[in-house]
């Protein structure tokens, strides 16, 4: 299982959660009979923080921050990095991204032009014969999203995707009780092109069959400052969420 937090830089409660579900993975293997047998029967492959210049930038520069640091050269008014979620290799610049330097959603020069997404891609593809599932976690909304991102239409495969994610949010709101919305990216939010899951699910990327983009909480009341004092409750309930998924890989 492929998870990774933080491609957006401002989403500070995603990374908290890799390093808390990694922890508790790490911890628990030896006290815990569940967490033994999730863990010596699958292959995980963790990447806690994405975007580490960006995560930086909006520690001590700019809060809101999301984009990589990466320059544009050729911006004329000097404006500074990609949307990483923007930049992947599948439908990159159809629908939802946007050309201008400056904005948020800037898809950068070409497709995996950001070299963290560089790495990340020749990674899976060199593991892609150990993924059953690519996730990738943002923040916020509580969200679980399937894709397409680029077009409102299904893959074939819609219907089982679906299944599994809505028994892992069922799971996820038994720990406290958050609320989640299923759905494609399309149906759920907006369309967006070259995006990690649909690079990651298409047979000309990655084609890891489940993949998954989760948006965390909170629905906006603190959005992206969501307080500390979330951030362990809402790891907690993401944990169970991923191991359902974590038993449905080991069975099937």
């Amino acid at each position: 299982m492929w998870i990774d937090c933080g491609i957006h830089a401002r989403e500070w409660v995603s990374p908290s959660t890799c390093v808390w579900m990694m922890t508790t993975l790490i911890n628990d293997i030896s006290v815990d009979p569940e967490i033994k047998l999730l863990a010596e029967g699958l292959s995980w492959y963790f990447v806690p923080m994405m975007n580490p210049d960006g995560y930086e930038y909006s520690h001590l520069t700019d809060r809101m921050w999301r984009k990589t640091r990466s320059p544009n050269p050729n911006s004329m008014f000097g404006c500074y990095g990609t949307d990483a979620n923007r930049n992947y290799g599948y439908q990159w610049s159809t629908n939802g991204a946007s050309s201008q330097y400056c904005s948020e959603q800037y898809h950068g020069a070409a497709p995996f032009s950001e070299v963290e997404n560089q790495a990340a891609r020749d990674y899976v593809l060199r593991h892609r014969a150990n993924l059953a599932s690519f996730v990738t976690i943002h923040a916020y909304s509580q969200m679980w999203l399937l894709p397409w991102a680029w077009t409102p239409e299904r893959p074939d495969d819609y219907e089982e995707l679906k299944s599994l994610a809505d028994n892992a949010v069922a799971a996820l709101t038994a720990v406290h009780g958050t609320q989640y919305t299923v759905g494609s990216i399309p149906e759920v939010i907006y369309v967006a092109s070259g995006s990690s899951i649909d690079w990651a699910k298409h047979a000309s990327g990655a084609g890891v069959a489940y993949a998954y983009a989760l948006e965390l909480r909170d629905t906006g009341r603190y959005g992206f400052l969501l307080p500390e004092k979330f951030i362990k409750p809402t790891a907690e309930e993401t944990w169970e969420a991923i191991k359902v998924m974590g038993h449905f890989f080991r069975k099937n």
